[in-house]
């Protein structure tokens, strides 16, 4: 299945550039990507649709050694349209052994009559060391006019696998803009296969904005926004909204995205003891078992154990914690969006490896959680985190899709019990939670992406079911 997908990646590649050489003569188009195929790909590496002109990627990251290709070329219509088209392929592995491969072709340009058009086509395949692999390609295309009219739609298919179970899911959307408005819609299929069985579900989306407003539907739901207010409708119901901020998510709703990423995660393997010797630089305190490391303590024991009052203070964001704007409410109090972010760049700051560093036996393990997005049900992002009576955060950021580890540094304001960390030396993505609802088995959490950009995400809680093998053993 991999193989056939990403086959079908390099294939369509080469249809674009036999597409390319059969019109080059008809005087095509001069930007690639212009309307829709700026991206194409996407997963681990960007795909370029103009040219192949950003086919490729920094190995850097990760160590490894990489190999890339592209070429592209443009060809001018006697008529005065240009046409450019051009694809590049690379792979590199890095240090942990994970090789990740990826192709790309893009065309496109501007007509006589001033249509400036682009289509692309790309895929990346991503093998990990221990055997798991994911594949993603994906199509874009789109089209602009002289008078902002476009048009737009891109579709891909992603799978994955590993030693227990394998996922898959697919994608089509497109956009219609015009001078009264603009009209999208897109269906998404999903399913994964795991020791329990088999799900899948189907989900669909629709959006139209006009002069008077705009209307949004996604499954058995609908929501309307005019000059007027807003009307909401269905069982489902849509925001209408970015994806940057907070929304409200009950706790009926994050219950049941518990239940099914629970069901759906296969890394149950990691934080163990043959685990870390595979990741000899992972943060871990020697004597803790896979059981205390995973352990879900209660916030008794945390408050107990860090010198917190008793009673918890809980950031749950969309509803006590809401962004809007420029200001955030807090506890129905109302501050400045960049305090409120600064807050947290500052609190992970000061958790910073020091030179007097806490032995890693003298802290508290807070559990391992799921990190996944709205309407996720399958996460590769697992943090493993701990927090000592100083009130420091350690642990470690396990991607499970590059098969890379990175240590966690932050810490918790006492007085206001909120925690904000970040991964290894980077400044940015800033991760904040409530110290008391890092003992939920389910909650809210707040990524800061920049100063401007923040997004919602949901932690779960996972325990191990078993394992008490002590980590200096590693085993």
């Amino acid at each position: 299945m991999r193989r056939t997908f990403f086959g079908l990646g390099l294939a369509a590649a080469a249809v674009l550039l036999a597409s390319h050489e059969s019109h080059a003569q008809r005087g095509g188009g001069g930007r690639v990507g212009g309307g829709g195929g700026g991206r194409v790909g996407g997963g681990a590496i960007g795909v370029g649709g103009g040219g192949g002109a950003r086919v490729g990627a920094t190995a850097g990251a990760y160590g490894g050694a990489g190999v890339s290709s592209g070429a592209s070329r443009t060809v001018v219509g006697p008529a005065g349209g240009t046409r450019t088209a051009g694809a590049g392929s690379g792979s590199y592995t890095t240090q942990r052994g994970t090789t990740i491969d990826y192709a790309g072709a893009g065309r496109g340009g501007t007509t006589p009559g001033g249509v400036d058009y682009g289509r692309g086509v790309g895929g990346v395949q991503v093998t990990t060391a221990s055997g798991k692999e994911v594949t993603k390609v994906g199509t874009a295309g789109g089209a602009v006019g002289p008078g902002g009219n476009a048009v737009g739609g891109r579709a891909g298919v992603t799978t994955g696998s590993g030693p227990n179970g394998s996922f898959s899911s697919a994608y089509k959307g497109g956009v219609a803009v015009g001078p009264q408005g603009a009209v999208a819609g897109g269906t998404r299929v999903g399913t994964a296969t795991g020791a329990a069985g088999t799900v899948s579900g189907v989900s669909h989306g629709a959006a139209a904005v006009g002069p008077y407003g705009a209307v949004a539907g996604g499954g058995r739901a609908g929501v309307a926004v005019g000059p007027g207010g807003v009307a909401v409708g269905g069982s489902r119901t849509v925001a209408g909204r970015s994806a940057y901020g907070t929304y409200y998510a009950s706790r009926t709703t994050l219950a049941a995205t518990g239940g099914v990423v629970r069901t759906n995660f296969g890394y149950y393997n990691t934080f163990r003891p043959g685990w870390y010797a595979r990741y000899p630089g992972a943060w871990f305190a020697a004597g803790w078992t896979a059981a205390r490391i995973w352990s879900a303590p209660a916030w008794g024991a945390v408050a107990t154990y860090g010198g917190y009052p008793a009673a918890p203070v809980y950031y749950d964001y969309g509803e006590t914690v809401v962004y809007s704007g420029d200001t955030v409410t807090v506890n129905q109090t109302e501050v400045p969006a960049a305090q409120f972010d600064q807050q947290a760049t500052d609190l992970a700051a000061t958790g910073a490896p020091a030179k007097d560093e806490p032995k890693p036996d003298d802290f508290q393990p807070l559990g391992v959680f799921a990190m996944v997005g709205e309407g996720e049900e399958k996460s590769t992002n697992i943090f493993q985190l701990a927090v000592s009576k100083g009130g420091l955060i350690r642990g470690n950021y396990y991607n499970a899709l590059t098969d890379t580890d990175e240590p966690v540094y932050g810490s918790v304001d006492p007085k206001t019990q909120r925690a904000a960390w970040t991964v290894a030396d980077r400044k940015t993505p800033v991760y904040e939670a409530g110290i008391a609802n890092l003992t939920k088995d389910e909650t809210t959490m707040l990524v800061h992406f920049s100063k401007d950009k923040r997004q919602q995400f949901t932690l779960v809680r996972l325990q191990q079911p078993d394992g008490d093998a002590p980590m200096g053993d590693k085993k």
